[in-house]
């Protein structure tokens, strides 16, 4: 009886802060999805952006793992 007594507060309050945090959007995501969206967009398809960005990575050819098997 004990256990029920304790069981069911308990129950009541996470049904309750699943109820806060799925209703209030402050702790869902961003307020302004769209801006968002449009902001990684703007950056993705920027192509001097990109290239600024972009770095050639060599190859690493090691002496001691290459010639005959």
């Amino acid at each position: 009886m004990k256990k029920l007594v304790m069981a069911v507060p308990i129950i009541i309050v996470m049904i309750a802060l699943v109820a806060i945090g799925c209703s209030n959007k402050g702790l869902v995501g961003p307020e302004d999805e769209e801006e968002l969206t449009n902001s990684c967009v703007d950056c993705h398809t920027d192509k001097a952006l990109l290239q600024e960005l972009a770095v050639v990575e060599e190859e690493i050819v090691s002496e001691e793992t290459t010639g005959e098997g």
